[in-house]
């Protein structure tokens, strides 16, 4: 029993991970996914949603993994020595995994009317931003995305391409992913952290999911989507292509490259470092003088 404890702990932990971002992208993407298909304006709904999801998801899972429910959040944990790497790929494996399983039921609900709206095996932009991130946003700027230039069907680089360059540049979006990853990670370790003035766990899920998470979208979710989290993305993307899209996933810029991913996990690794070598010394200092 005593060699089989600590694998059974581990795989709580990462089915918690699982059903945890199962949650977020249920709530989240099914908001989405119900307006687009609805055409119903409701972008102020969307936002709460996703909030509640992160909230509901912590409040439910969080005192047995963590409730990290995002890739970024346990790259940093490694990194400042709040988990263990060994726990790092599982924990990413099995969030992914829980977003795709959210987005699979989904596409099981509705996917006869996405079907409708977009056939297989091509992804058009205003349905694929419904279960996954794009730059810029397509449900904002759908000028910037007309068939032509949908992932797969993009030849050389022509005007458009150059004006959407000159509006959107890489950069733009790298640093709204970067910055909004970093104050999360602020926020996470701000009220997670037992050390912290403001530890509080009863609240935290709140301040995280509805304080932090819902009053950044209200804004950055126009640029790129704001997703902060790659299962977010990764997750419904699988669902996507094992439903049928072979064609749409990726779009014709390399955001995934650019604008998600790498400035997230920097901007993540670089909140908890802040948090551990700035923020936390400056309040123990204040509690000694």
């Amino acid at each position: 029993m005593s060699q089989l404890s600590p694998l059974r702990d581990a795989l709580w932990k990462y089915m918690a991970e699982f059903v945890g971002t199962f949650i977020l992208i249920l709530f989240g993407d099914g908001a989405v996914v119900a307006n687009v298909l609805t055409g119903t304006p409701s972008y102020g709904y969307i936002m709460v949603s996703w909030g509640v999801g992160v909230a509901l998801a912590i409040y439910l899972f969080g005192s047995i993994s963590g409730a990290h429910i995002n890739p970024n959040v346990t790259l940093a944990m490694a990194v400042t020595g709040r988990m263990k790497w060994r726990d790092v790929i599982p924990y990413i494996v099995f969030q992914t995994l829980g977003a795709a399983a959210a987005a699979g039921v989904l596409l099981a609900w509705w996917g006869h009317e996405i079907v409708a709206i977009d056939p297989t095996p091509k992804l058009d932009a205003n349905v694929a931003f419904a279960f996954f991130t794009e730059y810029p946003n397509p449900a904002f700027w759908a000028k910037y995305w007309p068939s032509s230039l949908i992932a797969g069907n993009v030849q050389g680089t022509g005007s458009l391409y150059y004006q959407i360059n000159q509006a959107f540049p890489l950069w733009l979006g790298a640093s709204g992913e970067f910055l909004m990853t970093f104050l999360l990670l602020l926020v996470v370790l701000g009220v997670t952290d037992p050390e912290s003035p403001f530890f509080n766990q009863s609240l935290a899920p709140l301040v995280i999911g509805v304080g932090y998470v819902t009053a950044f979208l209200l804004f950055e979710a126009q640029l790129t989507g704001a997703m902060i989290n790659e299962a977010r993305s990764w997750g419904p993307m699988l669902a996507l292509y094992l439903y049928g899209y072979r064609y749409g996933a990726f779009n014709f810029r390399g955001e995934y490259f650019f604008v998600y991913g790498i400035p997230d996990f920097i901007g993540g690794i670089l909140g908890a470092l802040f948090w551990d070598h700035a923020v936390k010394p400056y309040f123990k200092y204040l509690k000694r003088s």
